[in-house]
């Protein structure tokens, strides 16, 4: 095939082949169209210009002519109307597609996979692939280097992986392994010989040649379709939930106002990711969590936030109703929090509970019976968004609530009451747990450490959401789930004991990054239950194992031992274990021993070692390649002119790896003197004259051992290595170019047998 254009049409096939696979995570197909296109129209400038009477003598002119051309289509597709004469990108025109760029941007934060593909998105799919087609015509035709243009197509797919719901189907990965194989196969045979040496043998000499390629192109064809369908199994997939999204429907991209926020936060929790939606300024040493909404409505199957009458809400410009059954006597400090959002778009907006006044622009309003702030009028929160609270930082001591009298008659009927229809193992073990105490506190701290160190609990998000009341019996007997199990459970079997609870949906206080400033990332997404005490209102515990949710509040450290189950024990079989020590009373979490309380795991996203990994994978490639090879060739040298010509094509290969010239026509006796001056003139000359007896006269003598034959190459080519420039020798142990001819080899195999069918 030609030269020219057939390196481009693979890498234009491959890059296509990339595309298809980001269809789960970008929705309809219009915007794959228009990417396509736009790899199309790169392939065909990179093509055209190669095929002029006199073409470019530098890839960079090449790049820069298909830069040019990609332009065009972007601003031919998203800016029409500015584009000078419809087509050329002017002033205007860049600015329009910038704020397409603007929308796409908004629309990546504001949505979850798969997402709408509004302008903005179908900008950054197009622009995308065609930058990455542009990429990999420059490694592939302009710089001959194939291999290397799998890591911006590893790189598309990898991410298309994370984000896709699901992950991506095994389908995708197959596609996409067959796009880079032809990627491979693209390099013309010529290529091959100035990567690789070729062996001077004479005909017929079966073991100095590598395995047949038919057979290295099955098996590089198998591994790497194998690997392309496996390691996609291995990456953890992220969805796009309602507190980074704002996406409905489980983070689908539809409106957050049909959302069931306890719920969709497991996408949150799933994606582990380090992007930050919030930052905030504060005096306070140990900052609350910041509550979005509270979900308070329990019917046996979900958990929903009451829906505020339109009447009943304030305009925050008014002075706001004081949190319902705060005592004045309770301990309280006036606090602050001034917030910056950064990547958060929301209908409601993140506060410290309870708040006493919200500054912020906007149609927003709030809650007297919840104290939730939502946005009217669709507003949400939005990046770069400023606001400030001022709340009280609520600090009931634990005599304080062991001695409330009892909750309102209103306040029981309303968040007191579970459904007559749960399983029973859940108010059964909630009986157990709390034992012989009757009054409401002493109840609430047993369940509280019933799940966090008493009851055998693991945290994990490898189990199912806990939508239903099945959903949390199951809980209760696997002992597995993440913070919306435990804060769920935890409340529903608090109402099976009388006790108004309700669960609250936000941010842990996230990590302080300088004095006073905090930053709160989207792995701080939380849900923790909120238990109603006369005199102090509502209050939080926290029944989620310390690794996620570190130390317990203060008051939640009872001044006398309480009643809890050993951490062996069943729901059946609960017995007592001590409380711990009594913390100082406060704000903050209480400074007290907590066996659950271990570091966290490392922050680090488990895509990233997967994806490094990967490309570690890439690069190994031609190493790999050259040791197999050279095993077989070993392996399959049986007689000894076998192990000589073995051990002569196992030097010429090392030695081409070194960047040594030597023709491929060069007898072995000239390669010997070329070879001369490096030392180690003796075993070069054994292995010499062993090659030259196994080619003209192989009936003479019974030949070296292979060990003696494999330890002259080792002398030979350490001599070479002491000569040769560190880069040469770097290239020589990471990348080898035979390496690389080997994959070439491969590759090629599977084209040409793809063709013949």
């Amino acid at each position: 095939m030609s030269s020219w254009w057939w390196p481009r049409a693979c890498g234009a096939l491959a890059v296509a082949a990339v595309a298809v696979g980001l269809r789960p995570v970008i929705s309809g197909t219009a915007w794959l169209l228009e990417a396509l296109a736009a790899v199309v129209v790169v392939a065909a400038v990179g093509a055209g210009a190669q095929a002029l009477p006199r073409p470019p003598t530098h890839p960079g002119l090449v790049v820069l002519a298909q830069l040019a051309a990609l332009a065009v289509v972007l601003s031919l597709l998203f800016a029409p109307a500015q584009a000078v004469l419809g087509l050329l990108p002017g002033p205007s025109a860049w600015a329009e597609l910038a704020r397409v760029a603007g929308e796409g941007a908004e629309a990546v934060w504001a949505q979850g996979a798969p997402v709408a593909p509004g302008p903005g998105i179908r900008l950054f799919a197009t622009a995308g692939a065609g930058l990455v087609a542009v990429l990999v015509d420059l490694l592939a035709a302009g710089l001959r280097r194939p291999a290397l243009a799998g890591l911006p197509l590893l790189a598309v797919h990898s991410t298309a992986a994370v984000f896709a719901p699901g992950g991506l189907g095994a389908g995708w990965f197959v596609l996409a392994a067959v796009g880079y194989l032809l990627l491979l196969a693209s390099d013309e045979p010529g290529r091959t010989g100035r990567w690789g040496r070729r062996v001077p043998v004479r005909a017929g000499a079966g073991a100095d040649s590598a395995p047949s390629w038919p057979s290295a192109a099955r098996a590089a064809a198998a591994v790497a379709v194998a690997a392309a369908v496996v390691v996609p199994a291995l990456v953890p997939t992220v969805s796009g939930g309602a507190v980074l999204a704002g996406a409905g429907g489980g983070g689908r991209g539809g409106s957050l106002d049909s959302v069931d926020p306890l719920l969709d936060l497991r996408a949150d929790l799933e994606a582990d990711r380090d992007a930050r939606v919030l930052r905030y300024r504060t005096d306070v040493p140990t900052p609350q969590p910041l509550r979005i909404v509270t979900v308070d409505t329990f019917d046996g199957d979900t958990w929903e936030p009451t829906a505020p009458e339109p009447a009943a809400q304030q305009d925050l410009r008014s002075p706001l109703t004081p949190p319902p059954g705060l005592d004045p006597a309770t301990p309280t400090r006036p606090s602050r929090y001034e917030v910056d959002v950064e990547a958060l778009r929301q209908q409601w907006l993140p506060v410290p509970y309870p708040p006493t006044r919200v500054d912020v622009d906007g149609d927003w309003r709030f809650d007297p019976a919840t104290l939730n702030v939502l946005g009217a009028s669709g507003t949400r929160t939005r990046a770069g968004q400023e606001y400030v609270v001022d709340y009280l930082e609520v600090t009931p001591s634990a005599e304080q609530l062991a001695t409330a009298p009892p909750a309102p008659e209103d306040v029981v009927a309303a968040y007191g009451a579970a459904p007559a229809d749960l399983p029973p193992l859940i108010a059964q073990t909630a009986q157990e747990v709390a034992g012989d105490e009757q009054d409401p506190y002493a109840r609430a701290v047993a369940l509280q450490t019933y799940f966090r160190s008493g009851g055998g609990f693991t945290y994990t998000h490898d189990a199912p959401e806990p939508d239903t009341s099945s959903a949390l019996a199951d809980f209760l007997a696997d002992k597995e789930g993440y913070c919306t199990h435990y804060a769920s459970a935890m409340a529903v079997m608090a109402r099976t004991l009388g006790i108004p609870a309700r669960v609250a949906v936000g941010f842990l206080p996230g990590q302080e990054v300088d004095d006073g400033e905090w930053e709160i990332t989207l792995r701080d997404a939380h849900a923790w239950p909120e238990l109603y005490f006369a005199g102090a209102g509502w209050v939080r515990f926290e029944p989620t194992p310390g690794t996620r949710s570190g130390a317990v509040p203060g008051w939640t450290v009872p001044p006398v031992a309480a009643p809890v189950p050993s951490a062996a024990a069943a729901p059946s079989a609960a017995a007592p274990a001590p409380a711990p020590q009594r913390a100082d009373e406060g704000g903050g979490a209480a400074d007290v021993p907590d066996a659950s309380a271990a570091p966290a795991a490392s922050g680090l996203p488990w895509q990233v070692p997967v994806v490094a990994a990967l490309v570690a994978g890439v690069l190994a490639a031609p190493l790999v390649s050259r040791s197999v090879v050279r095993r077989h060739r070993w392996q399959r040298a049986a007689t000894p002119a076998q192990r000589a010509e073995a051990a002569w094509a196992d030097l010429v290969e090392q030695v081409g790896d070194l960047g040594v010239p030597l023709a491929a026509s060069a007898t072995p006796r000239q390669v010997g003197r070329q070879l001369s001056g490096h030392g180690r003139e003796e075993a070069l000359g054994r292995l010499v004259t062993a090659v030259e007896a196994s080619r003209y006269a192989p009936a003479r003598g019974a030949g070296r051992a292979e060990d003696a034959l494999a330890q002259d190459v080792r002398a030979v080519v350490g001599a070479i290595v002491a000569d040769r420039p560190r880069a040469a020798t770097w290239r020589w142990r990471v990348l080898p170019a035979s390496g690389v001819a080997h994959l070439r080899r491969a590759a090629r195999a599977v084209r040409t047998r793809l063709l013949r069918r």
